[in-house]
């Protein structure tokens, strides 16, 4: 799951507020440095899944006269493998249990952060941060589902994967995410 930088940025900005601001659950030295470690544990899951497609792609290389003998269809090969090496890495690949992942990881630097003085139990911090990270993801699949359907209305059938489709869907995704002023 990759998010862009502004929202990213924006879901640590919300956070901060939530959980320094308007609940008083934490009270962290220095509010930068703390939202600095925010938006690290959300490059760190990035990259993860960048090292998870990479090591998926590599595999993939390696077995393709497999995939020619068999009559395997690439994409159906690629999730499979994806999917079980996700598995072995510990990585989510769904959204919402990625996103529970990272609210979890977190909750941990909070937790072991001496910098930041916490008035809540770990439980209640990690269910509030879980929360807005919960709502960042309904509004990211709700930008997915405009782009697909805005993709799906063209008159020439594209299709997904491809080289036309992932630079389509990419503008496209940028556009939405101008217009509801998250980039």
């Amino acid at each position: 799951m990759r998010l862009p930088e502004k929202l990213i940025e924006r879901i640590a900005d919300r956070i901060i507020k939530e959980l320094c601001d308007a609940e008083k659950l934490v009270e962290p030295e220095d509010p930068y440095a703390f939202r600095k470690k925010i938006i690290a544990v959300f490059k760190d899951a990035e990259e993860q899944e960048r090292l998870l497609d990479e090591k998926t792609k590599e595999i993939l290389k390696e077995k393709l006269e497999v995939l020619e003998e068999t009559s395997l269809d690439y994409r159906t090969a690629y999730k499979t493998v994806r999917s079980k090496l996700a598995e072995e890495m510990n990585i989510h690949t769904s959204r919402r249990e990625r996103m529970n992942q990272i609210a979890h990881r977190i909750k941990d630097i909070i937790m072991e952060d001496p910098t930041v003085e916490i008035y809540e139990d770990p439980a209640t911090i990690r269910n509030r941060i879980r929360q807005i990270l919960m709502e960042a993801v309904k509004e990211e699949e709700e930008i997915d589902k405009e782009v697909r359907e805005r993709i799906r209305s063209y008159s020439k059938r594209i299709v997904e994967g491809t080289p036309e489709w992932n630079h389509l869907y990419k503008r496209i995704y940028e556009d939405a995410l101008k217009r509801r002023g998250l980039l």
